[in-house]
């Protein structure tokens, strides 16, 4: 069994303690920083108001509560500064995980694409969709002093009020290219029309604002062809059509208002149930993951393509490179990172100019439980141990007892940190990824991987995205001829860190305060005597220099 650093050596019932005192202390932070909440929210829907408007502010306003609701547990575990506000780097990667957990959304100008979370603000993603004054708002605000809780959620808010607006260009359209007139009520087949041209739009991703009849009117014809599951679509919309209209009736079923209330709750489920799609390409990859280790070797991968002209997994090596879905780590016997490979963008349907709607990342629920329960930016390994052994995945059982090596990484994460494990940095999410290697994706280094659709490849190289018949000929030969025999190989694992939030500098003495401070202290200071009391009992030698390893920081 792995040794645990101090919490060893005070024992197994101060990791009770611990979660109490913490727990406590992360309720009195709450409490000082939401004490200030009405003035920053005045401040900020003040300002978004005098340049948008009363009606864009108000329609603001009434998405904030629930969205604070969905970012606390995630604000709350995150490193602040001493007002209980978040650097930009940090709003950045929460707001990106909150749009994948709520929608499946992969915001552009949130998500990370290879490089690194600092490589630019939050902000960005406002440049080209509103008026200057707007983004300079949110921009000024949190270049200078970060955001609170409110404010993220005013500006998760605002964006959501964006899609609505897209929404309604996007129905208008639809109305167009049906020469219904817009605003009006019309019949209930022509809603329903109405409806599906409009989704028709969204998962093909066709430009509405500059769609004409002819080229509208193929799309339609062709559209089996071109999107088979389309039948599904059109149930899952009818079925949130009938739920949302339930109480509605007479006319006011078809009214302009009630079908863009039926598309904004069709916008809100989309990524949930599109993701089934998602499970099933995991499932079938499950399957040829004989190891258990979130790995498909690639003559498995490719294995029925020749034969079976709707096999899905084509996708060649070098773009399987880029999408950071391969394993080379046997040059030999090269493989597909299952989560990888599903949360890529080559598995992203419908699309707006403002997001994509991708496969929802598993490890992001087992990320936020943790979270949940830690209530901080870091904790002690053994404490993490205690979580995750009771926290269970779709391919993972619980509760389990984690094996020596993924305990000696933990402890190995910990000693790099002064003690504890950062919880948002690449060294846990390589930790995440050895206990749950069918759900969490491997981390690599920023910069070596650009995600990319198949579209934005193949304009970017000119190439294919799909592997040919000969290359998957020659993959197959290749393992064919390899006598040796396959032995399983370890995950791979590197040392290099690169936080994901930013850390503020702490002192010492203020990340002992409080109850749990004092817990530390007295336990320092019992270690200390003993440490004194063995030195004047049989000495101690002098100790040699102590190697450093070379870690790089991205916050």
């Amino acid at each position: 069994m792995a040794r645990f650093g101090l919490f060893s050596f005070i024992g197994s019932s101060a990791v009770l303690a611990f979660v109490v005192l913490q727990a406590q202390a992360n309720s009195v932070d709450n409490a000082a920083f939401l004490s200030s909440r009405p003035q920053v929210v005045t401040d900020l829907l003040h300002e978004l108001e005098r340049v948008v408007g009363r009606d864009q502010r108000l329609a603001t306003e009434r998405r904030v509560g629930r969205l604070e609701v969905a970012l606390r547990p995630m604000f709350l575990a995150m490193p602040k500064d001493s007002e209980g506000k978040l650097h930009a780097t940090s709003v950045r990667y929460l707001l990106h995980r909150l749009f994948v957990q709520r929608h499946g959304w992969f915001v552009n100008g949130l998500e990370a694409a290879g490089e690194s979370w600092n490589s630019s603000l939050p902000t960005a993603m406002f440049e080209q969709h509103v008026d200057d004054e707007v983004h300079d708002i949110f921009h000024e605000k949190l270049s200078e002093n970060g955001f609170s809780l409110h404010q993220v959620a005013v500006f998760a808010a605002t964006l959501e009020v964006l899609v609505h607006e897209e929404s309604i260009e996007r129905l208008q359209n639809a109305y167009r290219l049906l020469d219904l007139l817009n605003g009006t009520t019309v019949t209930e087949s022509q809603a329903v029309k109405a409806v599906e041209a409009y989704m028709m739009m969204y998962v093909l991703n066709l430009n509405h604002t500059t769609l004409v009849k002819d080229e509208f009117t193929e799309a339609r014809d062709n559209l089996l062809e071109i999107y088979p599951t389309w039948p599904d679509t059109q149930l899952f919309v009818r079925e949130v059509r009938e739920s949302v209209l339930l109480d509605i009736q007479g006319q006011e079923r078809d009214s302009w208002s009630s079908t863009l209330h039926v598309l904004e709750e069709v916008g809100e489920r989309y990524g949930r149930w599109q993701d089934k799609e998602c499970r099933v390409l995991k499932d079938q990859l499950v399957t040829m993951d004989e190891d258990g280790d979130g790995r498909v070797p690639l003559d498995k991968f490719y294995s029925k393509a020749v034969a079976n002209s709707s096999w899905q997994f084509l996708e060649s090596v070098p773009y399987l490179r880029q999408l950071g879905a391969l394993d080379e780590n046997d040059p030999e016997r090269l493989s597909v990172i299952i989560p990888n490979y599903i949360n890529s963008p080559s598995n992203c349907v419908a699309s707006s100019k403002f997001y994509a709607v991708c496969c929802i990342d598993e490890c992001e629920a087992l990320l936020g439980s943790l979270e949940t329960h830690i209530g901080a930016p870091e904790a002690d390994p053994a404490l993490i141990v205690q979580l995750v052994g009771g926290i269970k995945s779709s391919t993972v059982s619980a509760p389990r007892q984690l094996d020596a090596p993924l305990l000696r990484r933990l402890d190995e994460i910990a000693a790099h940190h002064g003690g504890n494990v950062q919880l948002h940095g690449r060294l846990f999410a390589q930790w995440m990824h050895h206990a749950y290697p069918r759900e969490c994706p491997y981390p690599h280094v920023a910069g070596t991987t650009k995600p990319m659709t198949a579209e934005e490849y193949f304009s970017s190289t000119g190439v294919d995205v799909e592997a040919t018949h000969e290359e998957i000929y020659a993959i197959m030969n290749q393992t064919a001829q390899l006598k040796t025999e396959v032995k399983k190989q370890e995950l791979p694992w590197t040392l290099e860190e690169e936080l994901f939030v930013h850390r503020h500098d702490v002192p010492l003495q203020t990340r002992l305060s409080g109850a749990f401070g004092m817990l530390l202290r007295g336990a320092m200071l019992a270690a200390a005597l003993g440490y004194a009391a063995s030195k004047l009992m049989v000495g101690v030698a002098k100790p040699g220099a102590k190697g450093k390893s070379e870690h790089k920081y991205y916050v």
